[in-house]
């Protein structure tokens, strides 16, 4: 029986006999920067971006933030400035021969809504980044390539070139990535490649300096991740299976965080954290919640219902402060008929320093198994965190996209707004 059915059938007994909603319990105090919001929009090219109440969720003005006609094509992505003094739209229009001027970058100031720049690149590229204060804009060589390709440093104002960085060999396949911008630091967790594989294989997490292309550091982890063969087929072609860990660096860019789920229902993991700049393993511990009865009864057949089909993705990230973590999981897998069977294995907040599990929503509304987590991001004043996901499934009342304040650390729902499409969130200075 599948993870899925299983779920089911037990899910309205789980959610009667779940704990209650736990009080809040304090993280580190972040400073509330009141010169900033955050701000959505349901476009790729940054028209439409309105600025919300962090409470209440709703819009908090009438006028959109910058002068961008409105567009429904997908072809553009705009990336913010860390400090929120700057908005970098890439518009694509590559053709079979790239030329610089198939990417228009403009480059807009929040404050005023004034342009601050635009321009063709001086060579083809594809954006990844834009610095902090929104002078550099980071990329890779048009056509795109894997993350260790050469790299390119722009100049934010007129699309010149001011730095080359050497591609890195990392010697296997990453499963998982984290990237420090401004340290001009690439950290991966790394596996041999094999592609007859069966199996997940061992983990190496790396570190490289972005600016010379230099290994600093690799060390090997009791995490297994990769992407292997299932020895299922569907139409003569192979189906693959795979999974990602969770990989995460802390704001003051210091420490590292590599975190596991285990099972579906009861929420339990490994978190390892690692010194950024040596690769010393700083900690190995365990975080699990308490179970109940219902939890001893059905979590072991649960795990067993768990195959090498599937696929899963963990993700992290570190909250405001850098003293909770909070990592969630989604797998998939394919059915006979070639049919994805997505599930959501629920999110965690962790303290770090003592691995105690502060919070869960597993369990925490009906049908939460069949949620979709799109994005996860602090408030700008640092008190909150935002949750925009997907209700889908039969117990989805209503279904479709839904923005969540939540409680950082029991991850307790405290407003929620529903929207009838996708939103992109950006904090940026307020005008």
């Amino acid at each position: 029986m599948s993870d899925v059915r299983l779920a089911i059938m037990v899910t309205a007994l789980l959610v009667a006999c779940s704990p209650a909603a736990q009080s809040p319990v304090a993280t580190t105090a972040v400073a509330a920067d009141a010169a900033k919001a955050t701000y959505l929009t349901d476009s790729f090219n940054g028209s439409g971006l309105t600025a919300i109440d962090p409470l209440t969720l709703q819009d908090a003005a009438v006028r959109p933030l910058l002068p961008i006609v409105w567009s429904a094509a997908n072809n553009s992505f705009t990336l913010a400035a860390h400090d929120g003094t700057a908005v970098a739209v890439m518009t694509y229009a590559y053709g079979q021969s790239a030329e610089p001027q198939g990417l228009d970058i403009s480059v807009y100031d929040p404050r005023t809504g004034d342009v601050r720049a635009r321009f063709h690149p001086e060579v083809p590229v594809i954006v990844d980044g834009l610095s902090a204060d929104g002078s550099r804009l980071f990329a890779r060589p048009w056509p795109p390539r894997d993350l260790s390709a050469e790299r390119l440093i722009l100049d934010a104002s007129t699309g010149k070139v001011i730095e080359r960085e050497p591609a890195i060999s990392w010697q296997g396949e990453a499963a998982a990535h984290a990237r420090d911008d401004e340290g001009r630091r690439l950290y991966a967790a790394v596996v041999p490649t094999d592609p007859q594989a069966t199996a997940p294989r061992s983990v190496e997490l790396g570190a490289w300096d972005l600016h010379s292309g230099k290994e600093l550091w690799r060390v090997p982890l009791p995490v297994e991740a990769g992407r292997w063969l299932t020895g299922r087929t569907l139409d003569g072609r192979p189906i693959y299976a795979s999974f990602s860990p969770g990989l995460a660096l802390s704001p003051d860019g210091r420490v590292l965080a590599i975190v596991t789920t285990v099972g579906c229902c009861v929420p339990s993991g490994k978190l390892w954290l690692i010194d950024a700049h040596s690769g010393t393993v700083l900690s190995e511990r365990r975080y699990q919640a308490g179970t109940s009865l219902l939890d001893r009864l059905f979590g072991g057949s649960i795990a067993e219902a768990k195959s090498w089909d599937e696929s899963t993705t963990v993700s992290a990230a570190f909250f405001p402060g850098g003293q909770v973590l909070h990592a969630w999981a989604h797998s998939v897998r394919v059915d006979e008929r070639g049919e994805p069977i997505h599930q959501y294995q629920g999110m965690v907040a962790v303290r770090l320093s003592d691995a105690a599990l502060l919070g869960t929503d597993i369990k925490m509304e009906r049908g939460w198994y069949d949620d979709q987590v799109n994005w996860l991001r602090p408030s700008a004043d640092g008190r909150w965190l935002y949750l925009f996901l997907q209700r889908t499934g039969e117990f989805a009342d209503p279904k479709g996209y839904v923005l969540r304040r939540v409680d950082p650390a029991t991850l307790r729902v405290l407003t929620e707004r529903r929207f009838a499409d996708y939103r992109h969130a950006f904090v940026l200075a307020r005008r």
